[in-house]
């Protein structure tokens, strides 16, 4: 068995059935086949543990103004393409227009008026509207995909792309069972989602373990030849139990941290003015100064992946854990979602240019549909003059392999990958520990860390799914790499 399409849209999240729905409705004619690992709700977007969803939603030019401004100068140390946050905002309000024609309501306040809330990295503004129900969301747009003609196939996962040096459309894919088969397509628009469950600490995982997450979304981009960017830039929450923390700039002189001697200490009084910056935005801040607070909690993490901080008078500790929420990175796209690579498109947490290091709140949201739209509407015009590629040549039909992570990435990238040292505070309190501690040992673990996963790659037990997912991990890993790279050549210099 083999499946044949002219437009391949690998991932059913808001990107992947955005691209879908732009392409047979542009296209029509054209066979369009969505790739669904699952059949519910997929992606990271659907599977926030709130159940609603934030998308931002300017109103009128001055405000596109002040957010194009926003998020530019808070992209670095990422990058991020002003051509592309323009055209993010430009267009965002005609493709959120027509989610709600499609029975995806955005909330109302008093009067029937939309409402608006404040956004991460944005707080003075409200800017974001909200989708107050991600299911019934899902529900809507697999409807408009089915009525457009897109056949959506549940339970399939893309596991390789450009398989033998052939073009993207050269595919191979996982069926329920395992099952390898080979994929025939004209255009390819990638969608799975970004590398966060390659980590221990994975939000999606919070709400459910079939989120359709694999990880492998950079692996694919970069094993055909895509040119990708802000790789190891993700989205990091502190978590109290199942629910982000939250910090309080009122409480700030009340906080406190186990220390190296697990007995509570207050923040040092450098710490307690961030408190009130780190507040505005859920994530760590890249390059930001509030993310001193964030590295001091880090620096102070148990063995077990949390940080006891408790606020004064309280009996018991809050253990918070560092979970990988969404990422920035992805394959660098143009304005129509096409890729370095010709016959790729990327969209969602699988492209990156509209936004960089940082992103405001409900940008994500916003840019699946604006760059899922239009990447469909491209993949759907290159499909008109693109050959079919000859069938891939797949392993053994016997072969099952799992779609699931069996591979211990996750606790290595947990890690090595994350913004500075889990525990680094209790390492160096260690007597007669003389290691490097900072930028300096990170580099040290990571430069070991990333020639493991070479050495994995070359593996012939690895099965092609895992192999997608350890690219992803190596692209996280050495972007980090050359980012502490830069930070520690000061100091070699000095």
């Amino acid at each position: 068995m083999s499946l044949e399409a002219d437009v391949l849209v690998a991932g059913a999240g808001f990107a992947g059935l955005r691209a879908a729905v732009a392409a047979a409705v542009s296209g029509r004619g054209l066979r369009v086949i969505v790739l669904a690992p699952h059949d519910g709700p997929g992606g990271s977007s659907f599977a926030g543990h709130a159940g609603s969803l934030g998308v931002l939603a300017p109103a009128d030019d001055e405000e596109r103004a002040v957010i194009l401004e926003r998020a530019l100068d808070i992209a670095h140390p990422g990058t991020a393409d002003p051509a592309l946050v323009r055209l993010l905002l430009e267009q965002g309000e005609a493709r959120l227009r027509e989610l709600e024609q499609w029975g995806v309501p955005l909330a109302t306040g008093p009067g029937g008026a939309r409402l608006r809330r404040a956004a991460c990295f944005l707080p003075e503004m409200a800017v974001a509207a909200v989708i107050p129900d991600c299911a019934a969301a899902h529900a809507a747009l697999m409807r408009v995909a089915v009525a457009a003609g897109v056949e959506v196939l549940p339970g399939f996962t893309l596991a390789a792309l450009g398989v033998e040096g052939g073009p993207p459309g050269s595919a191979l894919c996982l069926d329920q069972a395992g099952t390898v088969l080979p994929v025939r397509a004209r255009s390819v628009v990638l969608a799975v989602g970004g590398p966060a469950s390659l980590f221990t600490g994975d939000v999606s995982g919070l709400a459910r373990t079939d989120a359709g997450q694999t990880g492998a979304g950079l692996g694919l981009a970069r094993d055909c030849g895509a040119r990708t960017g802000n790789a190891s830039f993700l989205q990091f929450l502190w978590y109290e139990g199942g629910h982000p923390f939250a910090f309080l700039p009122e409480r700030a002189h009340e906080l406190e941290v186990a220390g190296t001697d697990g007995v509570p200490a207050a923040l040092p009084r450098e710490l307690r003015d961030h408190v009130a910056g780190r507040a505005t935005h859920a994530p760590w801040g890249w390059g930001l100064p509030d993310a001193a607070l964030d590295a001091h909690l880090l620096a102070r993490m148990t063995p077990a992946g949390v940080v006891p901080v408790r606020y004064h008078g309280e009996r018991e500790p809050r253990l918070l854990s560092l979970m990988a929420h969404a990422g920035n990175g992805g394959a660098l796209i143009d304005g129509d979602g096409r890729t370095s690579v010709p016959g790729l498109f990327a969209c969602g947490e699988c492209a990156t240019g509209m936004h960089g290091a940082n992103r405001i709140g409900g940008a994500m949201v916003l840019a699946a549909q604006v760059f899922g739209h239009r990447a469909g509407v491209a993949a759907a015009l290159h499909a008109r003059s693109a050959l079919l590629p000859p069938p891939p040549t797949a392993p053994d039909a016997a072969e099952r392999q799992s779609s699931r992570h069996p591979l211990r990435l996750r606790e290595a990238m947990q890690r090595h990958c994350l913004p500075g040292i889990p525990g680094e505070a209790l390492q160096a309190a260690r007597p007669g520990d003389a290691t490097p501690t900072g930028p300096e040992r990170q580099r040290q673990e990571l430069e070991l860390f990333v020639e493991r996963l070479k050495a994995l790659m070359l593996l012939p037990v690895v099965d092609l799914l895992d192999r997608a997912r350890v690219l992803s991990a190596l692209t996280v890993a050495e972007h980090r790499l050359r980012r502490l790279r830069a930070e520690c050549a000061p100091v070699a210099v000095a």
